[in-house]
C-alpha cells in the first residue's frame, strides 16, 4: 500500500503502522526525529525539500555517564533487508567529531538496500554500511526484527551477507565518512570533503571476503584545504576500497590512500585498496602510496555490480 506523510505526522509512527512492502512518500518538510525501519521491502520517496535530522553522537550518555559511542548516534537505521530510499536527506547536525565524536547519519544494517538520488550530511562518520551489535537492538526495543545479522562486534566481524547500493547520491562529511564492512556499490555518486578535511572511507572488510567499498564513475569534491582530503584509511588490516573512473579534485591527496597512523601499527594500505581510470586533478596515480593497486584495463572490467554484490542486481 502507499501512504502519505507529513513531517507532523513523522516518519518512525508511519513505518511503525506500515506493513512490509509498503510505500510512504514523504511530503517537504523537516522530519526532525531518529528512525528505526525494522520492516522487509519498505519503500520510503521523498518530495523534494523532505530532510530527516537527528543530533545523535557518540558522546551521549546513559544514566550512569557510560558514553553510547558511535553506533548508538544515528540520525536514520534501516534494519531491514530489500529497503528502498529515493531523494531523502539524511542530516545529522549534533557538530564537529573534536567535540561531539562520531555522529552518523545513516546506517545501512539490512541487506539489498538500494538509496537513490539521497543526501547524506554529517562530519565525522557518516554512513555506516554494516550489521547490528546488541546493544544497538536493545537500545531500539521493541522495533527490532527477527532474523536480524547481529555481530559482537563491527570492528571485527566475519564475513557478511549485507549488500548495499547507492546510486546519485551526495555524501557528506570529514574524518572516516563512509565506513564498514558491507559490500557496497556507489554508482555516479558525489563524495564531498567537509573543511576540516580527513578521509572519505575507512573500511573493515572482514579478510575472508572478497569484496568491500566500489567506487564507480564517482566525484570526490571538497572544502577542504588543497591535498587535506585522503581516499581511506584501513579501519582493519583487509581493507578492501577500489575506486574506478572517478573524477578527483584539488581537495583529494595526491598520496590517495594513508595507513592508520597512530593505532596499532599493523593497519596498513595494501593491494586489496586501489584505483583505475581515474581523472581530473588528481588523475597522476604515481604519486599515491605505494602499495595501493593501480589496476589493469583487465583487472577493472572484472570488477563488476554484480560480482561485488555477490550476484544481486539491484
Amino acid at each position: 500500500m502507499r501512504h502519505v506523510i507529513s513531517p507532523d505526522a513523522g516518519l518512525q509512527a508511519a513505518v511503525d503502522a506500515a506493513r512490509d512492502g509498503d510505500t510512504l512518500v514523504m511530503l517537504p518538510g523537516e522530519y526532525r526525529e531518529r528512525v528505526v525501519i525494522h520492516k522487509r521491502g519498505l519503500t520510503i520517496k521523498a518530495e523534494d525539500g523532505a530532510v530527516l535530522i537527528g543530533s545523535g553522537c557518540a558522546k551521549d550518555t546513559y544514566p550512569d555517564g557510560r558514553e553510547k559511542g558511535t553506533f548508538l548516534s544515528a540520525t536514520l537505521l534501516a534494519l531491514g533487508d530489500d529497503v528502498t530510499m529515493e531523494g531523502l536527506t539524511v542530516r545529522n547536525d549534533a557538530g564537529d567529531g573534536r567535540d561531539v565524536g562520531q555522529a552518523v547519519a545513516v546506517y545501512a544494517a539490512g541487506d539489498r538496500g538500494v538509496w537513490r538520488n539521497c543526501r547524506f550530511i554529517a562530519h565525522q562518520d557518516t554512513l555506516f554500511c554494516g550489521p547490528v551489535m546488541q546493544k544497538v537492538l536493545d537500545e531500539i526495543a521493541p522495533r527490532s526484527l527477527e532474523g536480524v545479522e547481529c555481530v559482537p562486534s563491527v570492528g571485527d566481524c566475519p564475513p557478511t551477507r549485507g549488500r548495499q547500493y547507492f546510486e546519485n547520491c551526495f555524501i557528506q562529511g570529514d574524518v572516516d565518512f563512509i565506513f564498514g564492512p558491507y559490500r557496497c556499490w556507489f554508482e555516479g555518486c558525489t563524495l564531498h570533503m567537509n573543511e576540516r578535511g580527513g578521509w572519505y572511507t575507512a573500511a573493515n572488510t572482514p579478510e575472508a571476503q572478497p569484496w568491500g567499498l566500489v567506487f564507480n564513475r564517482c566525484r570526490l569534491t571538497g572544502d577542504c584545504a588543497e591535498g587535506a582530503g585522503k581516499l581511506g584509511r584501513p579501519w582493519r588490516a583487509f581493507a578492501r576500497t577500489l575506486f574506478l573512473g572517478c573524477d578527483m579534485n584539488e581537495h583529494v591527496s595526491p598520496a590517495g590512500f594513508e595507513d592508520w597512523q597512530n593505532w596499532d601499527g599493523v593497519r596498513e594500505i595494501t593491494g586489496r585498496c586501489g584505483e583505475w581510470g581515474t581523472t581530473g586533478v588528481r588523475a597522476d596515480l604515481s604519486t599515491r602510496h605505494p602499495k595501493a593497486a593501480r589496476l589493469s584495463d583487465e583487472e577493472a572490467a572484472a570488477v563488476t555490480r554484480e560480482t561485488v554484490l555477490n550476484g544481486w542486481k539491484p
